[in-house]
C-alpha cells in the first residue's frame, strides 16, 4: 500500500514542480498546438484494464530507478514490471533535461524543458509508473562527477533522494548508470551514486533527521 498519507506534508517542497507539470504546460512560444486528441490506452479499459488490476494483487514488489534526466530511464525495463509483472514502479528524475541537444526543432533550455517533461509525461503514462521529477537544473553536459556536485551539492541530492525512498519505501533502488566515469555525462554519474548510497542513508534515523520529525520513518 502506498503511503498516501505522508504525501501531502513530506513532498510540499521537492516535487511541487512535479506537481505543476500535471497540468498541460502552456504553449511554447511562438507555437500554436492543437488540442489533444489522444484516447486512453485500450491496456487501462476493459477486460485488459482488470487484467492489469489483477496483476497488482499478484505481487507486493516495488521498484524506484533515479536518473538524472528524461530518456535515460530503461523503458522497456520499467514497462516489463509494471505492465507485465505488477510491480508498483516509481521514476524519479533528478532534472527536467532543458540542457539537452535538439536537433528536432529550435525550443532550447527552458522550452527544451517543457518538451522533455511532456514526452517523459506521455512514456510513463504508456509504461504505468509513478513519475517524479526533482528540483536540479541540468546546466549542460558536464565531464566529471565533481563538476555536478559542485553545481547541485552532494548533499542535497542525497536529501531528496532519501526523501522520496522514505515516502515511496520501495523493495529495490536502481538507475540507469554505475555512479562512476564509465557513465560518462557527470549528471549520469550522479544519479547512479544517488541510487547506490541512498541505499544506507535513507535507513540511517540521524540522516536528515528533520524528515523523520515530519513524519517520515527511516527506509
Amino acid at each position: 500500500m502506498r503511503p498516501n498519507a505522508l504525501l501531502h506534508p513530506a513532498l510540499s517542497l521537492l516535487l511541487t514542480a512535479t506537481l505543476v507539470a500535471q497540468s498541460a504546460p502552456p504553449p511554447l512560444a511562438g507555437t500554436s498546438l492543437p488540442p489533444a486528441s489522444a484516447m486512453p490506452l485500450s491496456y487501462d479499459r476493459g477486460s485488459a484494464a482488470v487484467w492489469q488490476g489483477l496483476q497488482k494483487l499478484r505481487t507486493r514488489a516495488s521498484l524506484l530507478t533515479i536518473n538524472a534526466h528524461p530518456d535515460d530511464e530503461d523503458g522497456a525495463m520499467m514497462a516489463y514490471e509494471a505492465r507485465g509483472k505488477g510491480v508498483d514502479a516509481s521514476l524519479f528524475v533528478l532534472t527536467r533535461g532543458e540542457g539537452g541537444q535538439n536537433v528536432m526543432s529550435g525550443d532550447y533550455w527552458d522550452q527544451l524543458g517543457l518538451v522533455r517533461t511532456q514526452e517523459l509525461l506521455a512514456s510513463t503514462g504508456y509504461e504505468g509508473i509513478h513519475l517524479y521529477f526533482g528540483r536540479f537544473a541540468d546546466y549542460g553536459f558536464s565531464k566529471t562527477l565533481e563538476e555536478a556536485h559542485k553545481q547541485w551539492g552532494h548533499e542535497t541530492v542525497l536529501r531528496d533522494a532519501v526523501r522520496i525512498v522514505r515516502i515511496l519505501r520501495p523493495m529495490v533502488v536502481t538507475s540507469s548508470f554505475n555512479g562512476n566515469f564509465a557513465d560518462g555525462h557527470g549528471q549520469h554519474q550522479v544519479s547512479g551514486e544517488m541510487a547506490q548510497e541512498v541505499f544506507n542513508a535513507a535507513a540511517d534515523p540521524n540522516m536528515f533527521p528533520e524528515q523523520i520529525k515530519e513524519g517520515l520513518l527511516p527506509w
